[in-house]
């Protein structure tokens, strides 16, 4: 019988925690996608461990962790960062609470930003659910290292400076701008190229110039001009990519926007103020297009009058209520497409204003006969609430593209919501 001697030091090697063997700086990045929470509690895996996670520079936290218990979660971030390595710097610090309505806590957030600031932060993530309004600390508008900020507060902001040389992305949810807030804010700004803003009030003097921004997201946004005026323009000379839905607020002019090449446009008001936008004018050079409005047919006869040809549009999408009323309007805007390849119609019966009960007949027939669109390749009809008017549209579409070979007719079912969707 063989006996095999067994190495004792070595067999205590092999069963040894491999993990803990890992150097230092693969451990603070394996807790670095762990939340706060979580990240501290790796200290009572061994003396290996205790003070690893003072080091992490991802901090994450959530109230969703602690449930309800708004005094546990502010002790926990409070006591986290007084404890932390104070010599390592915040990468992303990442911040959401659900803030109750009695809760005075707006200076205690400040200080927990004010602690990224300090530690050279490069992306700060702040989402405070609540209807508590309070004040943003102005150190947040002069701090050299930030590339990525995102607010979802219902705060207000109002810097008496704004410093932010290395911020690229910007991203404002729910925000009070009183004043000249957000002319500050663009102007303190030089390298930012990304601009979301949604649901903000919005004070302006007669118009907004956002000259280093290549992609703007402007949606439901209350404007409010100081002065009362009826409309305010926006001007984008470096505009790449645009979606904007309008909210509250005066008339609104697009201009000075030659690169721009992709975009959306969203009127979701029931009302005629709807067609107080001016936007073709100053986007000849699109090449993506989308346009929805319950008030289409006046939107674009509106805007069709002093319009030149968009001879490098490609792709146009347009939401249309019904095409007893928007059809002729839809059929005279393919007339300045000279070069459209692809066109889509998203129908919703349901949205229309007019009595459908009887036969409905398709207006301005003669309107698409005279269309140039000869390089159209694919129509696409998408439609909410199946009506007897889709299957004539469909036959008016195949009767018009005998004249263009290979166009490709196709239809589907979708929420027409998912267009008007925030």
């Amino acid at each position: 019988m063989e006996v095999k001697i067994v190495d004792e030091k070595k067999l205590r090697a092999e069963n040894s925690d491999r993990i803990s063997n890992l150097p230092d700086s693969l451990l603070i990045e394996i807790l670095s996608w762990l939340d706060a929470w979580e990240a501290v509690q790796t200290c009572i895996l061994s003396k290996r461990w205790r003070s690893l996670w003072t080091f992490v520079p991802y901090l994450y936290f959530d109230f969703d962790d602690f449930g309800d218990d708004t005094e546990c979660f502010n002790n926990f971030v409070s006591s986290f960062l007084r404890l932390r390595d104070d010599a390592t710097n915040v990468c992303t610090f990442t911040l959401k609470y659900s803030v109750p309505d009695d809760a005075e806590i707006s200076g205690l957030i400040n200080l927990w930003i004010l602690y990224a600031l300090n530690h050279k932060v490069k992306n700060l993530e702040v989402d405070l659910f609540g209807k508590r309004c309070g004040c943003l600390t102005d150190c947040l508008f002069t701090c050299a290292s930030l590339k990525y900020l995102h607010l979802n507060c219902y705060y207000e902001i109002q810097p008496n400076i704004v410093c932010l040389p290395k911020l690229r992305f910007l991203s404002l949810y729910g925000v009070f701008m009183p004043n000249v807030s957000i002319e500050k804010i663009i102007s303190g700004c030089p390298s930012l190229k990304t601009l979301s803003m949604h649901r903000c009030f919005i004070a302006t003097m007669n118009g907004i110039s956002f000259q280093t921004i290549k992609s703007l997201t402007i949606e439901k946004c209350d404007f409010y001009s100081r002065y009362d005026l009826p409309n305010f323009d926006i001007s984008a000379p470096c505009l790449k990519y645009i979606k904007f839905v309008k909210g509250w607020g005066p008339s609104v002019t697009f201009k000075d926007m030659s690169k721009l090449t992709q975009a959306m446009l969203i009127m979701t008001m029931n009302s005629e103020n709807d067609t107080d936008c001016h936007f073709l004018s100053g986007m000849l050079g699109v090449e993506t297009l989308a346009i929805g409005s319950i008030h289409l047919k006046e939107l674009l006869t509106g805007e069709l009058k002093n319009c030149r040809q968009l001879q490098k549009l490609k792709s146009i999408l347009l939401g249309v209520c019904c095409m007893h009323c928007d059809f002729g309007t839809c059929a005279m805007l393919l007339k300045y497409c000279p070069n459209l390849e692809h066109l889509c119609l998203m129908h919703s019966v349901k949205f229309c204003r007019v009595d459908h009960s009887g036969e409905v007949t398709l207006e301005n027939l003669e309107e698409i006969e005279g269309s140039s669109c000869r390089n159209l390749k694919s129509i696409e009809i998408v439609w909410y609430q199946s009506h007897h008017s889709v299957q004539q549209l469909q036959q008016l579409l195949l009767h018009w593209t005998k004249k263009i070979h290979g166009v490709q007719i196709k239809s589907s079912e979708i929420m027409f919501e998912s267009l008007l969707r925030p």
